[in-house]
């Protein structure tokens, strides 16, 4: 009898794993309108901002968090928050000394409408006007 009830429970466990969502990550692009400046990230699908991957770009000088981001100099997620209506991400040299990016979007939706937006500044380069596409 024991051993029938835990047969059952590891069944059903392993019924209810299959019916929670999978998890994915997509990438948020986003860019000034001339080109000049971009600030690209992957995010997980967790109950918190999780930023897997970054890729930023300045006229010719690239930086990316992995080579499987793209080619670039090295960089590392600093800061990654969100809440219902705004995104802060801060990108760092690899050794988390000196700040790279800072990205800073206000998100908004009214029925089937949503759009994404803000301020991309690297320090000593310049700042931009930005919009994003992604989830």
């Amino acid at each position: 009898m024991i051993r029938q009830a835990a047969l059952v429970a590891v069944i059903s466990g392993g019924l209810c794993g299959l019916a929670t969502p999978s998890l994915a990550t997509e990438w948020v692009n986003c860019a000034d309108a001339a080109g000049a400046a971009s600030f690209s990230y992957l995010a997980g699908s967790l109950d918190a901002l999780s930023i897997v991957g970054l890729n930023i770009s300045v006229g010719d000088t690239v930086w990316a968090s992995d080579v499987v981001y793209g080619p670039g100099d090295p960089v590392a997620v600093g800061q990654a928050f969100a809440t219902p209506d705004t995104v802060l991400v801060d990108a760092y040299t690899p050794d988390m000394v000196s700040l790279v990016a800072q990205l800073r979007l206000f998100k908004a939706g009214e029925g089937d409408s949503y759009v994404q937006g803000g301020t991309l500044r690297l320090p000593g380069r310049g700042a931009w006007a930005v919009s994003c596409s992604g989830p």
